[in-house]
């Protein structure tokens, strides 16, 4: 059967909707109406529960091609349907039906018919021919269909009520569904007001006008603080709260955090260390936005109220599993009726120093609830005049580590057959899989059909066997036994793993973020600063609709950076070409030239070719324009090639934050022009000395990550320049500045040491060890290459 037929895109289409089930996704209801819609090519499907004794009509889901109107948790009615009133079930159809939930002029009939759990349930329905018989036996089964997906949704549990959104019921999960539909209308006219204040300043204005149209800029700002997080209490009071877990390295997590903040104008006065204890994973899988969200929201916490003093971060990795997180400040404290409810709603907003700063009236509630999310406990104490301290903990059971299903798999033996086969049909799972197999010392044979998995197994014995669970045409468990019993595989290890789909199409998307309108301030403020940009970078921002490009260029700047702002798409490339651009934001639906098409012209200049963007667009078409997305990725290839390789490595080289250095052996084979050799470990700042050099012409870089490698990178090649870290592991940079110094070919050439410790002495420290001159981080653009130059003897 061709993967690409119709019975095949229907099994495919069914998987998605049935694994959206299975993981009581809140956008279930929505999913399964716009399925219906697909396979019986409908105009419009919305789900119903008929509620009370008045029987309304509660919108439980609709499908992308219905009317807007039909919000989930909204109730309707129709006074003259007959269907609705009855006992009986089946089709109707009336032409004289108040409720129409298609915009075009077709035909439109109803289904009644009941779930697991007595509920009555009801579909309204449009297509372009008339309903007949055919229709209601097609009706029929489609309502065995979903009552069966429905119990699925709800975990079984036939306690669950199909009309969980009641607003009579005084329930949280009940209560919280108003909640979250309220909240998303909300943050439309919030988002609008922000962008209007943001016209009506700069306008030539009174004072007592400027500063009335500032307050109200930041209360609306505030208060859309407070939505987002309401939003989310509600979610996870609910259930209904979306998981996106991705493997992260928690130090390189912390440390980009503690760099933003000591970025940070206010806390210039204020030291932040961070330091780790015990045994801290090198990966964790977990969702790191919600952890973000928590480290975030405490350090903002601590350093509001901390002025010329001290913030310590300390990670300690348990001997029992779990990590715990303790932040500590010498701040001025809290009062006790503060200290004693910190955690509950507004209770923040009593304290004069957090006001109108990110952190909402309900930041700590939510922190709070994520960590009881997490499986961890929070606790708060506080002295006036003294700090306070803030800890909380991550257990085992809810921080998988990665390495932890490897350790499964016996050690890899140098200059043994180390092949463990992956059996895996995602593209994206096979590379994330097969990086990490090979930087752990294994060989990886990768195998995307069931069907050849025998084949494979015939001709050798492997190592261990990874395989993923919910493969494509295949019984997961029944494809276990059978590899069980086949006779190499009797010992072997066979590890059962899924990487999640959203992670693999981040993984295949790059470096690209996307949003879904209306836009959470906050988050886009959070993700701007995760770019790492150097200060003062040039973001583009495009949006047809002014209000929307003004709170976007509010976040821009708010991030420290300067807006590129243009609301006629059609002017951008006139716009940036005679400008250096960081980074892009663009809203895809717009007038000619669209985001798709705006994207295209801006890639096929050599100039913008690796530069990053965001793209946001309308939440009813974002599955659409993410199969646009990857079309466009197509487009940009080579027409000459159809590899998935190829598709992976074009996207690579268009969106890449960073230009990577040439080929070791390239570098030291070449007898003329300045080479540079980089000391560092830490992958952010390779990124960011990388780009800095590239940009300024200096192309023949070496980069090796600790002191060790650095010393015998140095006894093989002669380098012009070495920039030095003086934190590494294996060896740091004092001692193997120290043994480079004893080289004789390196007696006079430049060393620069890099470090993220400023303190005093630090400088007198580095040149003792031997570094000729010193940097401390995070690194000033300007006065890094100033000193490369120099010591380069380059002309400025």
């Amino acid at each position: 059967m061709s993967p690409d037929s119709p019975l095949s895109s229907l099994i495919n289409r069914f998987n998605t909707v049935i694994k959206i089930a299975s993981a009581q996704n809140e956008d279930f209801p929505d999913e399964l109406c716009d399925f219906l819609s697909e396979q019986y090519q409908l105009q419009g499907v919305v789900l119903f529960s008929i509620e009370g004794s008045n029987n309304d009509l509660m919108v439980l889901g609709k499908s992308k091609n219905a009317k807007k109107a039909y919000l989930n948790g909204t109730k309707v009615n129709c006074s003259i349907c007959k269907l609705i009133n009855s006992g009986e079930n089946g089709l109707n159809t009336d032409a004289k039906c108040e409720l129409q939930v298609s915009e075009f002029l077709v035909y439109e009939s109803c289904y009644k018919f009941d779930l697991f759990d007595g509920t009555k349930a009801f579909l309204k329905l449009a297509k372009k021919t008339p309903f007949n018989q055919d229709d209601l036996t097609d009706l029929n089964q489609v309502s065995d269909l979903i009552d069966h997906l429905w119990k699925v949704w709800k975990g079984n549990d036939t306690q669950s009520s199909l009309s969980s959104a009641k607003p009579q019921s005084d329930t949280p999960s009940e209560f919280s569904k108003i909640v979250v539909s309220t909240g998303n209308e909300l943050r439309g006219p919030i988002n609008t007001i922000v962008g209007f204040t943001s016209i009506l300043s700069e306008d030539n204005l009174t004072s007592s006008q400027s500063e009335n149209v500032s307050t109200i800029k930041q209360n609306a700002h505030d208060l859309l603080l407070s939505v987002n997080d309401l939003i989310d209490l509600a979610k996870l009071e609910s259930g209904n709260i979306s998981v996106k877990n991705k493997s992260i390295s928690i130090k390189s997590m912390l440390e980009d955090i503690v760099d933003l903040f000591k970025n940070k104008k206010e806390n210039a006065s204020n030291t932040i260390a961070l330091n780790f204890e015990g045994d801290i994973p090198d990966r964790i899988e977990i969702d790191d936005q919600k952890l973000r969200y928590v480290l975030n929201n405490i350090l903002m916490f601590s350093s509001k109220l901390t002025t010329n003093g001290s913030i310590n971060i300390i990670v300690t990795g348990k001997p029992e599993g779990g990590l715990q997180f303790s932040v500590t400040d010498s701040g001025i404290g809290v009062s006790p009726d503060v200290k004693v409810d910190v955690f509950k709603p507004f209770k923040l907003s009593s304290i004069d120093k957090l006001r109108h700063t990110t952190l909402s009236a309900l930041g700590f509630t939510l922190v709070k609830e994520y960590v009881k999310f997490f499986g961890g406990v929070i606790k708060f104490e506080s002295t006036q005049g003294q700090g306070s301290s803030i800890t909380f903990s991550l257990f085992k059971d809810k921080v998988t580590v990665l390495e932890e299903n490897i350790t499964k798999i016996p050690q890899p033996v140098p200059n043994a057959d180390n092949s463990v086969l992956v059996i895996e049909d995602d593209y994206a799972s096979q590379k994330i899989l097969k990086t990490n197999l090979e930087k752990w010392g294994y060989t990886p044979e990768l195998v995307s059909s069931p069907e050849d998995i025998f084949t494979f197994l015939d001709k050798k014995t492997y190592l261990a066997i990874i395989l993923n669970i919910e493969i494509p045409n295949a019984n997961g468990l029944e494809l276990v036994q059978q590899i069980r019993k086949h006779p190499k595989c009797k010992g072997t290890p066979i590890i059962v793993m899924s990487v999640d789909t959203e992670q693999q199409k981040a993984f295949m998307m790059g470096p690209v973020e996307y949003f879904v309108k209306p836009i959470n301030y906050n988050f886009l403020v959070e993700t701007l600063t995760s770019f790492k940009l150097r200060q003062n970078s040039n973001v583009l921002c495009v949006d047809d609709d002014i209000p929307t490009m003004n709170l976007i260029k509010q976040a821009i700047e708010t991030a420290g950076f300067n807006a590129v702002a243009e609301n006629i798409s059609a002017n951008v490339m006139d716009l940036i070409q005679d400008k250096d651009i960081d980074l892009a934001i663009i809203d895809l639906d717009m007038p000619h030239p669209n985001g798709f098409e705006l994207i295209k012209l801006i890639k096929s200049s050599p100039k913008f070719a690796n530069l990053p963007i965001i793209i946001y667009t309308g939440k009813e078409n974002y599955q659409d324009d993410l199969q646009k997305i990857d079309g466009l990725f197509e487009e940009l290839l080579d027409k000459r090639s159809t590899y998935i390789e190829d598709l992976s490595d074009t996207i690579n080289a268009m969106i890449n934050r960073y230009e990577t250095p040439p080929p070791v052996e390239e570098v030291i084979q070449r007898t003329e022009g300045i080479k540079i050799l980089l000391a560092e470990d830490y992958k952010h700042s390779q990124i960011i000395v990388t780009r800095l050099l590239k940009k300024n012409d200096f192309q023949d870089i070496v980069i090796v990550e600790n002191g060790e490698d650095a010393l015998k990178m140095a006894e093989k090649d002669q380098f012009d320049l070495i920039l030095m870290d003086m934190q590494m592991p294996v060896m740091n940079g004092f001692e193997a500045t120290e043994k480079i110094r004893q080289i004789n070919a390196y007696k006079e050439t430049p060393i620069i040491a890099l470090t993220a410790f400023a303190m005093k002495g630090d400088r007198e420290k580095c040149l003792q060890a031997g570094a000729t001159d010193y940097i401390p981080k995070p690194i000033d653009s300007k006065e890094f290459i100033e000193k490369v130059k120099y010591y380069t003897k380059t002309p400025k």
